[in-house]
Protein backbone atom coordinates (compact mmCIF):
# COMPACT_ATOMS: atom_id res chain seq x y z
CA UNK A 1 0.00 0.00 0.00
CA UNK A 2 1.41 3.05 -1.23
CA UNK A 3 1.23 6.49 0.48
CA UNK A 4 -1.18 8.61 -1.85
CA UNK A 5 -0.21 12.07 -3.20
CA UNK A 6 -3.05 14.48 -3.38
CA UNK A 7 -3.65 16.51 -7.05
CA UNK A 8 -5.76 18.80 -8.12
CA UNK A 9 -8.95 17.30 -7.16
CA UNK A 10 -7.31 15.80 -3.88
CA UNK A 11 -7.28 12.25 -2.92
CA UNK A 12 -10.59 9.69 -3.87
CA UNK A 13 -12.05 7.31 -2.00
CA UNK A 14 -13.43 4.11 -3.58
CA UNK A 15 -12.13 1.70 -6.83
CA UNK A 16 -11.01 3.15 -9.97
CA UNK A 17 -9.79 1.27 -12.80
CA UNK A 18 -7.76 -1.13 -10.47
CA UNK A 19 -6.72 0.83 -8.16
CA UNK A 20 -8.48 1.41 -5.01
CA UNK A 21 -8.16 4.70 -2.83
CA UNK A 22 -9.12 5.31 0.99
CA UNK A 23 -8.27 7.44 3.84
CA UNK A 24 -6.72 5.75 6.92
CA UNK A 25 -6.52 8.32 10.22
CA UNK A 26 -6.42 11.57 8.16
CA UNK A 27 -3.85 9.99 5.33
CA UNK A 28 -4.96 9.54 1.83
CA UNK A 29 -3.53 6.02 0.24
CA UNK A 30 -4.24 3.90 -2.77
CA UNK A 31 -3.40 0.24 -3.54
CA UNK A 32 -3.49 -1.66 -6.39
CA UNK A 33 -6.14 -4.50 -6.81
CA UNK A 34 -4.45 -7.86 -5.95
CA UNK A 35 -4.41 -10.25 -9.18
CA UNK A 36 -6.56 -13.28 -9.09
CA UNK A 37 -4.27 -16.75 -9.37
CA UNK A 38 -5.91 -19.90 -11.11
CA UNK A 39 -2.92 -21.61 -9.21
CA UNK A 40 -4.33 -23.47 -5.67
CA UNK A 41 -2.92 -21.57 -1.97
CA UNK A 42 -0.04 -23.60 -0.85
CA UNK A 43 0.01 -25.11 2.83
CA UNK A 44 2.68 -22.22 3.27
CA UNK A 45 0.07 -19.29 2.27
CA UNK A 46 -3.05 -21.48 4.07
CA UNK A 47 -1.63 -21.91 7.37
CA UNK A 48 -1.43 -17.78 8.12
CA UNK A 49 -4.86 -17.39 6.55
CA UNK A 50 -5.71 -19.60 9.22
CA UNK A 51 -4.45 -18.34 12.18
CA UNK A 52 -5.68 -14.87 11.31
CA UNK A 53 -9.30 -16.08 10.91
CA UNK A 54 -8.96 -18.02 14.19
CA UNK A 55 -7.24 -15.13 16.41
CA UNK A 56 -9.75 -12.73 14.78
CA UNK A 57 -12.97 -14.35 15.36
CA UNK A 58 -11.53 -15.03 19.04
CA UNK A 59 -11.08 -11.28 20.00
CA UNK A 60 -13.69 -9.72 17.61
CA UNK A 61 -15.87 -10.40 20.72
CA UNK A 62 -14.00 -8.30 23.36
CA UNK A 63 -12.92 -5.88 20.70
CA UNK A 64 -13.89 -3.30 23.94
CA UNK A 65 -11.59 -4.61 26.18
CA UNK A 66 -9.05 -4.48 23.59
CA UNK A 67 -9.46 -1.02 22.68
CA UNK A 68 -8.32 -0.26 26.32
CA UNK A 69 -6.00 -3.18 27.30
CA UNK A 70 -3.90 -1.93 24.09
CA UNK A 71 -4.72 1.75 23.90
CA UNK A 72 -0.58 2.39 24.95
CA UNK A 73 -0.27 1.47 20.63
CA UNK A 74 0.38 4.78 18.92
CA UNK A 75 0.76 5.48 15.64
CA UNK A 76 -0.48 3.43 12.76
CA UNK A 77 -0.81 0.31 14.59
CA UNK A 78 -4.86 -0.03 15.94
CA UNK A 79 -5.33 -1.58 19.19
CA UNK A 80 -6.75 -4.76 17.91
CA UNK A 81 -4.22 -4.53 15.25
CA UNK A 82 -1.61 -5.27 17.75
CA UNK A 83 -3.48 -7.60 19.34
CA UNK A 84 -4.19 -9.49 16.30
CA UNK A 85 -0.31 -9.51 15.93
CA UNK A 86 0.76 -10.67 19.66
CA UNK A 87 -1.71 -13.62 19.74
CA UNK A 88 -0.79 -14.66 16.15
CA UNK A 89 2.77 -14.86 17.15
CA UNK A 90 1.91 -16.06 21.10
CA UNK A 91 -1.16 -17.78 21.69
CA UNK A 92 -1.92 -20.25 18.67
CA UNK A 93 -1.61 -23.99 19.07
CA UNK A 94 -2.10 -27.03 17.27
CA UNK A 95 -1.00 -28.45 13.64
CA UNK A 96 -2.78 -27.43 10.53
CA UNK A 97 -5.39 -27.36 9.60
CA UNK A 98 -5.92 -28.03 13.37
CA UNK A 99 -5.31 -24.42 14.84
CA UNK A 100 -6.86 -23.27 18.01
CA UNK A 101 -6.38 -20.34 20.62
CA UNK A 102 -4.07 -21.60 23.49
CA UNK A 103 -5.61 -19.86 26.30
CA UNK A 104 -3.43 -19.36 28.96
CA UNK A 105 -1.49 -17.17 26.14
CA UNK A 106 -3.96 -14.65 25.86
CA UNK A 107 -3.63 -11.52 26.60
CA UNK A 108 -6.48 -9.01 26.50
CA UNK A 109 -4.19 -6.24 28.50
CA UNK A 110 -0.75 -4.99 27.99
CA UNK A 111 0.43 -1.96 30.40
CA UNK A 112 2.48 -1.08 32.99
CA UNK A 113 0.64 -1.17 35.67
CA UNK A 114 1.28 -3.86 38.38
CA UNK A 115 -0.14 -7.32 37.55
CA UNK A 116 -2.78 -8.93 39.50
CA UNK A 117 -1.05 -10.74 42.43
CA UNK A 118 -1.66 -14.91 43.45
CA UNK A 119 -5.11 -14.45 41.27
CA UNK A 120 -7.51 -17.21 41.64
CA UNK A 121 -11.11 -18.25 40.70
CA UNK A 122 -13.77 -21.08 41.67
CA UNK A 123 -17.07 -21.84 40.91
CA UNK A 124 -19.64 -20.76 43.89
CA UNK A 125 -23.90 -21.91 43.22
CA UNK A 126 -25.65 -20.87 41.19
CA UNK A 127 -24.30 -20.03 38.26
CA UNK A 128 -21.41 -17.82 39.84
CA UNK A 129 -17.65 -17.08 39.35
CA UNK A 130 -15.68 -15.95 42.41
CA UNK A 131 -12.48 -14.25 41.30
CA UNK A 132 -9.84 -13.63 43.89
CA UNK A 133 -6.58 -11.32 44.38
CA UNK A 134 -3.91 -9.70 46.41
CA UNK A 135 -3.59 -6.04 47.16
CA UNK A 136 -0.34 -5.82 46.14
CA UNK A 137 -0.26 -2.21 45.29
CA UNK A 138 2.83 -0.12 47.00
CA UNK A 139 2.20 2.52 49.71
CA UNK A 140 4.10 5.23 47.60
CA UNK A 141 6.32 5.68 44.47
CA UNK A 142 4.60 3.41 42.02
CA UNK A 143 1.75 4.55 38.76
CA UNK A 144 -0.17 1.46 40.92
CA UNK A 145 -2.74 2.29 43.29
CA UNK A 146 -5.24 0.40 45.73
CA UNK A 147 -7.48 2.36 44.07
CA UNK A 148 -6.86 0.90 39.85
CA UNK A 149 -9.83 -1.26 38.89
CA UNK A 150 -10.24 -5.07 37.99
CA UNK A 151 -11.38 -6.17 34.45
CA UNK A 152 -12.32 -9.51 34.37
CA UNK A 153 -13.29 -12.22 31.32
CA UNK A 154 -14.61 -15.42 31.12
CA UNK A 155 -14.62 -17.59 27.77
CA UNK A 156 -17.01 -20.19 27.66
CA UNK A 157 -15.46 -22.64 24.94
CA UNK A 158 -18.31 -25.26 24.49
CA UNK A 159 -20.92 -22.37 23.65
CA UNK A 160 -18.05 -19.81 22.23
CA UNK A 161 -19.54 -17.01 24.37
CA UNK A 162 -17.52 -14.28 26.59
CA UNK A 163 -19.11 -12.64 29.77
CA UNK A 164 -17.35 -9.62 30.31
CA UNK A 165 -16.83 -7.09 33.55
CA UNK A 166 -15.09 -3.92 33.68
CA UNK A 167 -14.40 -2.26 36.67
CA UNK A 168 -15.95 -4.10 38.94
CA UNK A 169 -13.67 -3.83 42.28
CA UNK A 170 -10.72 -2.10 43.14
CA UNK A 171 -7.51 -3.93 43.90
CA UNK A 172 -7.53 -3.40 47.66
CA UNK A 173 -11.20 -4.97 47.33
CA UNK A 174 -9.77 -8.33 46.68
CA UNK A 175 -12.70 -9.94 45.62
CA UNK A 176 -15.95 -9.93 43.01
CA UNK A 177 -18.26 -12.39 42.22
CA UNK A 178 -19.79 -12.61 38.51
CA UNK A 179 -22.88 -13.81 37.30
CA UNK A 180 -22.82 -16.13 34.36
CA UNK A 181 -26.18 -17.37 31.99
CA UNK A 182 -27.47 -20.50 33.76
CA UNK A 183 -27.17 -22.20 30.44
CA UNK A 184 -23.18 -22.48 31.53
CA UNK A 185 -24.03 -24.66 34.41
CA UNK A 186 -21.62 -28.14 33.95
CA UNK A 187 -19.59 -26.23 31.62
CA UNK A 188 -15.77 -25.18 31.95
CA UNK A 189 -14.73 -21.80 31.63
CA UNK A 190 -11.23 -20.23 31.13
CA UNK A 191 -10.94 -16.56 33.35
CA UNK A 192 -8.77 -13.79 32.97
CA UNK A 193 -8.11 -10.43 34.88
CA UNK A 194 -6.24 -6.98 34.67
CA UNK A 195 -6.38 -3.43 36.35
CA UNK A 196 -7.23 0.01 35.18
CA UNK A 197 -6.22 3.31 36.62
CA UNK A 198 -9.45 5.31 38.17
CA UNK A 199 -8.29 7.47 34.80
CA UNK A 200 -8.60 4.79 32.48
CA UNK A 201 -4.88 5.89 31.16
CA UNK A 202 -3.18 2.84 32.24
CA UNK A 203 -3.59 -0.59 32.39
CA UNK A 204 -1.79 -3.55 33.40
CA UNK A 205 -1.34 -6.99 31.66
CA UNK A 206 -3.77 -9.04 31.83
CA UNK A 207 -3.27 -12.51 33.25
CA UNK A 208 -4.83 -16.29 32.98
CA UNK A 209 -6.08 -17.44 36.40
CA UNK A 210 -7.02 -20.65 35.13
CA UNK A 211 -10.60 -22.64 34.29
CA UNK A 212 -13.44 -24.00 36.62
CA UNK A 213 -16.65 -25.57 35.69
CA UNK A 214 -19.72 -23.65 36.53
CA UNK A 215 -22.01 -25.04 39.05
Amino acid sequence: MGKFLKGILGGFSGKIGNVIGAVWRGVDYMRSLPRKSSKPATEAQLIPRLKMKVVVGFLRSINDLIKIGYQSYKGKQTPMNAAVAFHIDKAITGVYPNLNINFPKVVFSKGRLLRPSAPGVESVTPAKIKFEWLNNAPATGSSSAATDMATLLLYNPGKEQFVTAEDVAARSGLTFTLDVPAEWIGDDVHAWMSFVGVNRKEVSDSVYVGTTAVL
